[in-house]
């Protein structure tokens, strides 16, 4: 990528590609590509237990809250806070072992990037960055979510159960 980066826009595609061969191969392209499926695992996960759990838990359980705008935004705000949650480890472990080469660290594998992290820096390095990363989220799941919702019931679906 740094290869890439460097020259771009002097240089064309088949010198660029020969360059990324010749650096690391065209495998090089999918580093860091199983951290980001199993990052995309846990953030659905995490968004879909958060939000079905909380509109269930609130709604059918314990009928604390009606079927409405106001139970979809409560459930979207603990669905952002889930994902977040549980994808940050896996965020945070794509983004460094992708960036080692360029800051000089050599990692034989995700996990290998896994175990250096946690022995070198514990468990809390992984969530590094989660305000941003959650304050990012929580917009997105306070729009999707609760339009989502109210677009079912103009298209007379009814809201999800």
């Amino acid at each position: 990528m740094l290869l890439i980066e460097k020259h771009a826009g002097t240089r064309g595609l088949a010198a660029q590609l020969h360059e990324l061969r010749a650096a690391g191969g065209f495998a090089s392209l999918w580093r860091g590509a199983s951290p980001l499926v199993i990052r995309g695992a846990l953030f659905s996960a995490g968004q879909t237990f958060g939000y079905d759990g909380t509109k269930t838990a609130l709604s059918q359980r314990r009928q604390l809250m009606q079927d409405g705008p106001a139970l979809h935004a409560m459930s979207s705000m603990v669905a952002a806070f889930f994902a977040t949650v549980f994808s940050a480890p896996a965020d945070f472990l794509m983004t460094r072992y992708q960036a080692a080469p360029q800051m000089g660290i050599s990692y034989k594998g995700p996990l290998d990037c896994l175990a250096q992290v946690l022995r070198e820096e514990g468990p809390l390095a992984f969530y590094r960055g989660w305000l941003p990363y959650f304050c990012r989220i929580a917009p997105v799941f306070l729009t999707f979510h609760p339009l989502f919702e109210q677009l079912r019931v103009l298209a007379g679906l009814n809201y999800l159960k």
